[in-house]
């Protein structure tokens, strides 16, 4: 008797965290003026016209008690600068704690500096900085929103894989070198450097009384598009196909998860691909279409047959971890000097490491004197046992990811780039040490891959025993 007692208070006691979880979901138009700078290559780039809308998404949970805030921002990356005054705004407004504010920007090419730069005329940037004040109040509008929007949900999740739109883009070159991108068929290619995660990751939030929300997550360059209008690219057709397809008013927000080493070139194109990529001459969106298909079908292929799992308690972490810096080496300076002083065709690089090598802002010129460590902002949010989601304020390469992914100890964790800041590219150590463009431009040295992984599983580990 004295089981059957317990076992029934157990099982009214799930039964009331389950029903007391609240989801929430807002959207907000942040399609920015002409005249401001894209971001996302080496060459200076200025709007001129609109191929679809910018959004800022926000998903909102609540266990009854504490809140949280997730969001997905059309745009390369937001900026430290931009990320602690967005946080200062979002808890003004909300009342939500920077601990459980999660805010990630989906990497697209084709989106606005969110902060003035030094390369940039005074009147570009007095633009950015319009904007980026107008941006900040509207991701707090948009958090105020979602949470206005809350109502009771029950939590699924899923995965499957979404294959042959991701591709490793380091190659070993047949005399040894590591180049990235170094060009489709290109026949002095020995092997890609790594394996693609093609794993797609879906979490449900169904609602009573309200359209359920889906968050998809898989990664890959948001890169597809290109010129000086503004686009979502393929995340932004993710969301658009997936909300179209599944109907009843459901709302996607898009995570997109490591993509620091992998992007939509296929190696070796089948004939089909290949009339896709000239399309593009025509139809700039055209591949960003064909990839936000893939991955919205894929998540079509799991929405009906989600796993439910139990709610639970809201909580998050985000704290900083001093990583070492990625400081030049003799032969760096060198060819730095050789650059400036007109001896460009000796230096033994191939051109995109010699342009990230010498740069005005290069990783060269900022650290020949140090300093010796920089700290990276990681941030964690747990929704119960079963659910976690795990930022990096970074570009990290794949396998980075697959290591959070595998070593986190919830049921599962959507591992997102780009969260709460942007300290660019993070290869593996071994990538750091096999060289090329990434590990010639990041500021960090070659453990810090390891390191945040460690960090990030550390910080999980402590909210799952919470």
């Amino acid at each position: 008797m004295m089981k059957k007692t317990i076992a029934l208070a157990l099982a009214l006691g799930a039964g009331t965290v389950f029903a007391e979880f609240q989801a929430g979901f807002a959207r907000v138009d942040v399609t920015p003026p002409l005249g401001i700078p894209l971001v996302g290559y080496f060459s200076h780039r200025v709007s001129d016209g609109v191929l679809d809308p910018l959004y800022i998404d926000c998903v909102a949970v609540s266990d009854s008690t504490n809140k949280a805030l997730i969001y997905c921002v059309d745009d390369l990356h937001l900026t430290n600068p931009f990320m602690e005054k967005a946080f200062e705004a979002i808890t003004k407004a909300t009342g939500i704690p920077r601990e459980r504010i999660y805010v990630h920007a989906t990497h697209i090419h084709t989106g606005p500096s969110d902060w003035a730069r030094p390369g940039f005329s005074k009147e570009e940037n007095r633009l950015v900085m319009l904007y980026a004040n107008n941006r900040i109040a509207k991701l707090a509008d948009a958090g105020r929103f979602a949470l206005a929007d809350l109502a009771p949900a029950r939590i699924g999740i899923a995965r499957t894989e979404c294959r042959n739109i991701s591709f490793i883009r380091r190659y070993r070159m047949k005399d040894g070198s590591v180049r990235t991108n170094p060009g489709i068929t290109n026949p002095d290619v020995k092997e890609p450097l790594g394996t693609p995660d093609e794993t797609l990751q879906l979490v449900r939030f169904r609602r009573t009384g309200a359209p359920d929300i889906a968050i998809i997550n898989f990664g890959v360059h948001p890169d597809t598009v290109g010129g000086t209008k503004y686009s979502a690219d393929w995340p932004g057709v993710v969301r658009n196909t997936f909300e179209a397809a599944i109907g009843d008013g459901v709302k996607c927000l898009f995570l997109n998860g490591a993509q620091g080493d992998v992007n939509h070139h296929y190696r070796f194109p089948p004939p089909g691909r290949a009339a896709l990529n000239a399309e593009r001459k025509t139809r700039p969106k055209a591949i960003a279409i064909h990839m936000g298909r893939a991955v919205a079908g894929a998540a079509m292929s799991v929405w009906d047959v989600c796993e439910e799992i139990p709610a639970g308690r809201v909580r998050g972490i985000v704290a900083s971890h001093p990583m070492p810096a990625n400081l030049p080496t003799a032969d760096e300076v060198k060819w730095v000097e050789m650059f400036d002083a007109g001896r460009k065709k000796e230096i033994p690089l191939g051109h995109m490491e010699i342009m990230t090598l010498t740069s005005p802002g290069s990783r060269v010129r900022r650290l020949k004197d140090g300093p010796d460590h920089f700290d990276i902002l990681v941030s964690s949010l747990a929704i119960g046992d079963g659910l976690a989601f795990a930022g990096v304020p970074c570009e990290p390469f794949v396998d980075i990811g697959r290591g959070v992914k595998e070593r986190s100890p919830f049921r599962m964790t959507v591992f997102t780039c780009l969260t709460n800041g942007s300290e660019g590219y993070i290869p593996t150590t071994k990538s750091h040490s096999d060289g090329g463009y990434e590990a010639l431009s990041s500021r960090f040295a070659a453990p810090t891959g390891d390191l945040l992984v460690d960090a990030e599983v550390e910080q999980l580990t402590k909210l799952k025993g919470e």
